[in-house]
């Protein structure tokens, strides 16, 4: 499953009742979604998607929530004119309203999906990031509006894991987080590596032994991993042009060093991250050198015995 590029939205919050439980709902004021998608058959609709932060009634930021949620949407339509307008709206669930202490005029964010209808579902604008309406800009604590969204992580991955992961690190991106997006790049590229040596040297000692030690019986840290792959670096110059991995394979090294030294010095110093530019200058390799690897273990696993 590759990353879903979702429909964005950053709207205000609502009060539909004060009386327990407490309804709290968001207006689906703008057209995208019903344009593409029917929305139009009551509760039976279901929206899928990410929450992924929450600012208080004055914009400021309050919290990163990055959590997964359905959201049950109600279409009332009503006649005007010759025409029918509809009223949408999208509940918050209870869950999400209690966990963070969601009240009215507020401003949420959602990254959405999925439509589900009937169990139908469907990717939502899968191609690409669409923004809907946003009724504000998050403000930080020194009051400066955040950036507009970025992607940092654009590999299109065939694993749920890794989906997940991009998301986590793209919203701690595009948030600022620039400290905690350095530690999960430095968490993707050593999960990849893994992946990729598993999936050539298969689950059997002594090959196994490349990223897994049968001793402490845990994976190899990352610094041991690198040096193992670039030891047996020419076993896989069957599965991609040699002059290309020749030319590259020194870079790609070097990179997954820094990568490991950046994401360990934040990780374990008390100094932070708060310049944008020391990811930036590595976003152009980050996904140059994922996708390699992600093409590295598709081919090894569509000629498992190519030697």
């Amino acid at each position: 499953m590759a990353i879903q590029m979702p429909y964005v939205i950053r709207k205000k919050i609502k009060l539909l009742s004060a009386r327990p439980p407490l309804i709290l709902i968001i207006q689906l004021d703008d057209d995208s979604l019903p344009k593409h998608y029917t929305l139009d058959s009551g509760i039976k609709t279901l929206l899928r998607g990410t929450a992924t932060l929450l600012v208080d009634k004055m914009n400021y930021m309050k919290c990163v929530i990055n959590k997964d949620y359905e959201f049950p949407v109600l279409s009332i339509g009503h006649h005007v004119g010759n025409r029918v307008v509809y009223n949408r709206r999208l509940f918050l669930p209870p869950d999400l309203v209690r966990d963070f202490a969601l009240d009215a005029d507020m401003g949420i964010e959602l990254f959405l999906r999925e439509i589900i209808m009937e169990n139908d579902v469907k990717k939502i604008f899968s191609e690409m990031i669409v923004e809907g309406s946003m009724e504000f800009e998050p403000k930080m604590t020194n009051g400066k509006v955040l950036p507009s969204s970025e992607l940092l992580i654009t590999t299109k991955f065939t694993d749920g894991f890794y989906d997940d992961l991009a998301l986590e690190i793209n919203n701690a991106f595009r948030i600022r987080l620039f400290t905690a997006t350095m530690v999960l790049v430095r968490k993707l590229f050593e999960n990849l590596i893994v992946d990729l040596l598993r999936q050539k040297y298969g689950e059997q000692p002594p090959d196994k032994e490349l990223y897994y030690s049968m001793k402490d019986k845990r994976f190899h840290r990352f610094s041991t991993l690198i040096h193992n792959l670039e030891a047996h670096v020419d076993d896989f110059k069957a599965y991609t042009p040699v002059l290309q991995w020749v030319k590259s394979k020194n870079d790609f090294f070097r990179f997954l060093r820094d990568i490991k030294e950046r994401g360990d010095a934040s990780a374990h110093s008390i100094e932070l991250i708060h310049d944008p530019n020391e990811i930036n200058t590595l976003k152009p390799f980050m996904n140059k050198y994922s996708d390699l690897i992600v093409r590295l273990i598709q081919k090894i696993v569509e000629t498992p015995h190519c030697s």
